[in-house]
């Protein structure tokens, strides 16, 4: 039922021109940015632990642009969802052109690469444009609504990637790897139950997934940072270095090594445009046994 509603609601968006789309998302945006709702409040916190030198306006008209490019974001990706990957590659500037050529050159010699995506700029146009550029897997998790995952499912995989569910096989991915194909993660939240290591993210440790850096080692594969995020009104496809580790020695310690250096990468990007970062997620929430939690 929810799915057939999510038909019909995307169909009727599919009228809406995306320009309109981007305009009426943001407007949208920013006014749930100005209400005293328990995200909101949380999204400025945390852009006051993240950037302690700015001033309560700069942090209250950051929180307030987040939420606009959020809900641009969401509306847009909506309205233009059944459009050619390859449309939006026209426009596309791509930084790190190098790093990319790297990339593809190692695909069709039959090395992949794990990726670090992150919940930044837009993860979901991400998807869909690289997969129409190099083979692509994206590992995500399999939602309770079947009808409403399958939806996803095929957004998704309409630039071409195909999706990994977190509960497959880990060797029908490690073998997609040793074939050439990108593997994308997600792998900047604090996810308590799944296993994890801290590292710095802005100034302070952050709880973050170990699994991609197991599986680059597991697969013997470099890894990459990779985000898609707006400047000037057009998309920018960052394309970090490739980094190849050794497997000698701690493995937990090489893990831990592999996630810092990514999360760095991301880090690094996300403090040029703040406002396209998910502020609201609770990232400092698992906290060192002997430090107490942040504010």
């Amino acid at each position: 039922m929810k799915a057939a509603a999510l038909h019909l609601v995307l169909r009727l968006l599919r009228v809406i021109p995306p320009g309109i789309a981007w305009w009426a998302g943001g407007a949208i945006g920013r006014t749930i940015g100005h209400l005293p709702l328990r995200d909101v409040r949380r999204c400025g916190e945390h852009l006051s632990i993240a950037f302690p030198e700015k001033s309560s306006a700069w942090i209250t008209r950051t929180r307030i642009h987040c939420f606009g490019h959020f809900g641009a974001t969401a509306l847009w990706t909506l309205v233009t969802w059944t459009l050619p990957a390859r449309s939006f590659r026209r426009d596309l500037i791509i930084e790190g052109v190098d790093n990319l050529r790297d990339m593809l050159n190692a695909s069709k010699a039959g090395e992949g690469t794990v990726v670090f995506a992150g919940h930044f700029g837009n993860w979901e146009l991400l998807g869909r444009v690289f997969g129409d550029i190099v083979p692509t897997a994206l590992i995500g998790r399999r939602l309770r609504d079947q009808g409403i995952n399958a939806l996803v499912h095929d957004l998704r995989t309409s630039g071409g990637s195909q999706v990994i569910y977190q509960d497959d096989d880990i060797r029908d991915i490690v073998r997609l790897l040793r074939g050439g194909t990108v593997v994308a993660t997600l792998a900047d939240q604090d996810i308590p139950h799944l296993a994890g290591c801290f590292v710095p993210w802005f100034g302070k440790q952050a709880w973050t997934p170990v699994a991609p850096a197991a599986l680059a080692l597991l697969a013997r594969v470099p890894v990459q940072t990779l985000l898609l995020y707006r400047r000037s009104r057009r998309w920018v496809l960052y394309v970090g270095p490739r980094g190849t580790f050794s497997r000698s020695g701690d493995r937990t310690q090489t893990q831990q090594q592999i996630t810092a250096w990514a999360t760095a990468h991301e880090e690094q990007i996300v403090r040029r445009q703040p406002e396209q970062y998910v502020w609201w997620h609770k990232r400092w929430r698992t906290r060192p046994a002997d430090e107490s939690a942040p504010a």
